[in-house]
């Protein structure tokens, strides 16, 4: 959520408030300035183009950054244990340069969205889900693009309610908004108030919903598990536990980045919970939904957005 402008009293409030105050005031104005400037710039090139410039600049950035890049190879380690030192170096490099080219082709989402760089695999299933008769939730991943799954899923005739976690910096949130809006009904930021119109939309409106399953909250990213205690607090569970309410079927869908500026939309069967008067169902529930979309990400880890952020320490 964006911090609300500090008045310039703040700067005479405590070491605390002139900190919030020169953060706003002095490195999110520089920062998103910056940020802005860039924007516009790649938005003006071809998308490949773009892509390869995120690309190269993911790489460079992420391998001098030494926490995230350890951090990332140890994962791959542990992940992917039968990949040499070789392929794992190459994998991480790999990460940073998807993790480029995402920060990159946001600025020429809508072009991609209107053209044919987007492919879709699975639309069985997604007739499958409809024929149940049956609200649906979206369970995306942070793979490839993401930012290719609600759009596209709009594009197919599902609605747009999608919920994002807005960047703290107002120049970023404006960007965001600016784009995201142009392809989706409704932009939602997490909240009691959102559970409950994703509710409404579900149970009452017979709509669709796009929510991300694999999550970072406080400064961890809680799922997958990859071994790691179930949690019953987090994303997986809550997707669970909205099915199970609105008597809705979970389709997971994912992207992958084929090449610079093209993607494949992946959408898998549905999944159908337990009903909601059965609580002692629910870990089973989001077992079965992290037993999906586990081996997804370790095949595709390449592609993976939080690799450079997952703790696995405590495995």
């Amino acid at each position: 959520m964006v911090d609300q402008a500090p008045p310039l009293s703040a700067l005479w409030s405590g070491t605390e408030a002139r900190a919030a105050w020169r953060r706003y005031w002095v490195r999110d104005t520089v920062s998103g300035l910056s940020d802005t400037a860039i924007h516009y710039g790649l938005r003006a090139l071809p998308v490949g183009l773009c892509a390869r410039i995120g690309w190269r600049l993911g790489i460079w950035r992420g391998t001098r950054h030494p926490t995230w890049h350890t951090r990332a190879l140890r994962n791959v380690r542990r992940l992917r244990p039968e990949l040499d030192d070789a392929a794992v170096d190459r994998t991480v490099r790999q990460m940073w340069g998807h993790v480029g080219s995402t920060m990159a082709e946001f600025s020429a989402l809508p072009r991609i969205w209107d053209s044919d760089r987007v492919a879709v695999d699975g639309l069985e299933n997604l007739e499958a889900a409809r024929a149940t008769g049956r609200p649906r939730i979206v369970a995306a991943l942070h793979l490839g693009n993401w930012e290719m799954v609600g759009p596209t899923m709009l594009a197919l005739g599902e609605n747009g309610f999608d919920v994002y976690q807005p960047p703290r910096n107002r120049f970023e949130q404006r960007i965001a908004n600016y784009v995201r809006r142009r392809f989706a009904d409704h932009l939602l930021a997490p909240g009691r108030a959102t559970a409950r119109l994703l509710y409404k939309a579900l149970a009452e409106d017979g709509r669709s919903v796009v929510l991300y399953v694999d999550e970072f909250q406080n400064r961890r990213v809680h799922a997958p598990f990859f071994g790691r205690p179930l949690r019953l607090d987090g994303n997986l569970a809550r997707v669970a536990r909205l099915a199970r309410m609105a008597d809705a079927v979970i389709i997971p869908a994912y992207c992958l980045r084929e090449e610079h500026g093209r993607f494949r939309v992946q959408i898998l069967p549905p999944v159908r919970v337990g009903a909601e008067k059965d609580r002692s169902g629910l870990a089973q529930d989001v077992a079965r939904l992290d037993a999906i979309i586990t081996p997804i990400i370790r095949r595709h880890i390449e592609q993976w957005f939080m690799l450079h952020d997952l703790v696995l320490d405590d495995v």
